[in-house]
């Protein structure tokens, strides 16, 4: 799979609300609160981690009374939340093992990726922390929007701040080009342009791996 990503850092919690309420404006579409948890690994070729998630707002409480009231069982909801969500995120929560690889440079860029479910992280974080080593742990909130191909990430990272990510999917149903004019508008839209550009990904700065 592969995405156009762009990064940048907020002022403040201030400004990171003033982006969701231009996304807002802009008929973006909100998804969910999640709190992630991702361990960095020490991969040789492509960044490797696992990702452990859980929600942290009030829809699924939502979602489970309606689903109740119609007769859904526990794996008819997960099977239409995984297939809404391209098997990503759906759920209470869960766990993904991720390999990307990704432009080293500024402003947006391209990103390549594998995503792989997993139902036991604890076991799977202890095996690959014993036979790769752990580079580095991020921990954040994230408020997830979508607009169009394009999916809004609002995070609050321990440690760093407050920061804005654009990644906009380029898949079957959109072009390489659809999805770059989609992402610069955008970028004008939320006034990203105003804010500072970040490279780096969160495990970059934790680790002090930046140039």
């Amino acid at each position: 799979m592969q995405n156009l990503e762009l990064k940048v850092r907020c002022l403040g919690a201030m400004t990171l609300q003033q982006v969701e309420a231009l996304a807002c404006s802009a008929g973006a579409t909100y998804v969910r609160t999640v709190k992630q948890r991702d361990t960095y690994f020490l991969a040789t070729h492509a960044r490797l981690k696992l990702r452990e998630w859980w929600r942290e707002d009030e829809i699924v409480a939502t979602a489970s009374v309606v689903d109740v009231a119609m007769n859904k069982t526990a794996g008819e909801r997960a099977r239409g939340q995984e297939a809404a969500e391209g098997g990503r995120e759906g759920g209470r929560e869960g766990a993904l093992l991720i390999s990307s690889l990704r432009q080293e440079r500024a402003g947006t860029r391209t990103c390549e990726y594998l995503v792989y479910p997993v139902s036991e992280p604890i076991v799977l974080r202890a095996l690959l922390s014993s036979a790769l080593g752990v580079l580095v742990v991020v921990e954040k909130t994230r408020r997830f929007y979508r607009y169009g191909h394009t999916r809004i990430h609002l995070d609050e990272v321990k440690d760093l701040g407050s920061f804005v990510e654009l990644e906009t999917v380029i898949d079957e149903k959109i072009t390489p080009g659809e999805a770059s004019a989609e992402h610069s508008a955008l970028i004008s839209l939320l006034e990203l342009d105003r804010l500072p550009v970040v490279p780096y990904s969160y495990s970059d700065l934790l680790s002090g791996h930046c140039d």
